[in-house]
Formats: structure tokens, C-alpha cells, sequence
């Protein structure tokens, strides 16, 4: 497939114009694959030249965990609308733990944090802050006000919460990638295995 240039005028808005040099990387990366798009289509997609995809983002690595943290708080939006219809904290958290890591990876670009090049060796651990940080910006509030409410063990840390609810999400993505969500077998284990640790 040949590859365009497409015009475009970035926006004198720094805020704007790294999301419109967001967009383009996302048309690429559907396009092409992650490992096959280059810094030159990001920028003949943006209709800039390369040394200006540079100016809003440092390499490309940097490009492409923003575009995920951007698109996974999309997900996380959807993700919250989810949990706020959960009656109780058991249902927000056995539903909402299926729910968001279905819904991510089926995301083509979210699901690149929990794709076989991140998920083992090295990458894997470059890739535990940014999930845990998008983790806590969702489960967060939820777990301070389970506390508060006396659904959630008063003595458990959030922030520690969250960073083991992110490894929880990482070995249930592979799980969920290969199985229907609807499957018992999954409420059942984390009926058994998850929610233990969080009631009081």
C-alpha cells in the first residue's frame, strides 16, 4: 500500500497540535502495524515535516505512550460510564475488571500495551508504570470510596491496590483474548482468588 501525504496545518495550539500528530499516528499505526510505522508517515499523515513531529514529541517511543495513555482514557471513560451502573463494589470490580480488559484489548491501539512485544522481558516492565498510572486514575476513587462506604478493607493502601489490580488486568487480558467474556469460569476465579482480598 503506498503511503500518502495528506494535507494538513497544525494548530498553533501545542495542546492541539500534539493531538492532531496523535490522530495521525493512530491512522498509521491501524494502517501499517506499530512496528512498520515510521516518525515519516506520523509527519506526511500530519502534513508536517519530521523535525516538527520531533518538536511535540522527544522519539518514538514517547509518540507512542502518549497515544496509548490517550486512547486508553478513552476506554477508561467508557470503563467508568460501566461501573458507575454497578450496583456494588463486588460487581464493579469482578464486572469492571472483565469489562475494561475486554474492551481494551479489543482496542487495536490499547491493546498494544498488552501485546507480546510489551507483555514479557524488559518491555514488561516499562509498560507496569503507564498501565498502573491509567489503573489508578480509574480504580482510585472507586476503592477510596468502597472504604469509605465499608465494602473495601479499610487497611489496604490505593495506590498498592491499584498496582497489584494492574497485574491482575495483564495476566486476565491473555485469558479474555482466547475466551468468551460471558464465561463463569472467569467471575468464579476472581470470586475466589480476587475479591477475597479487598472485602473487610
Amino acid at each position: 500500500m503506498a503511503r500518502r501525504k495528506t494535507a494538513g496545518v497544525l494548530s498553533q495550539d501545542a495542546d492541539v497540535a500534539r493531538s492532531q500528530i496523535l490522530v495521525a499516528a493512530q491512522t498509521m499505526i491501524l494502517r501499517f502495524g506499530i512496528a512498520k510505522t515510521t516518525m515519516e508517515d506520523i509527519a506526511k499523515e500530519a502534513g508536517v515535516s519530521r523535525p516538527t513531529v520531533y518538536r511535540y514529541f522527544q522519539d518514538r517511543e514517547t509518540l507512542t505512550t502518549e497515544l496509548i495513555r490517550w486512547r486508553s482514557r478513552q476506554t477508561l471513560e467508557r470503563g467508568r460510564k460501566f461501573l458507575m451502573e454497578c450496583a456494588t463494589f463486588e460487581d464493579r470490580l469482578i464486572e469492571g475488571l472483565i469489562y475494561l480488559v475486554y474492551d481494551g484489548i479489543n482496542d487495536p491501539i490499547v491493546r498494544i500495551l498488552v501485546s507480546p512485544e510489551h507483555v514479557g522481558g524488559d518491555s514488561w516492565l516499562e509498560t507496569i508504570p503507564l498501565a498502573t498510572s491509567l489503573t489508578t486514575e480509574l480504580w482510585g476513587p472507586i476503592f477510596d470510596d468502597a472504604k469509605a462506604g465499608g465494602e473495601m478493607r479499610a487497611d489496604i493502601d490505593t495506590g498498592e491496590a491499584c498496582s497489584w489490580i494492574t497485574l491482575v488486568q495483564l495476566m486476565l487480558a491473555p485469558r479474555l483474548d482466547n475466551s468468551d467474556p460471558a464465561d463463569p469460569s472467569h467471575r468464579q476465579m476472581m470470586k475466589q482468588f480476587v475479591l477475597p482480598a479487598f472485602l473487610p
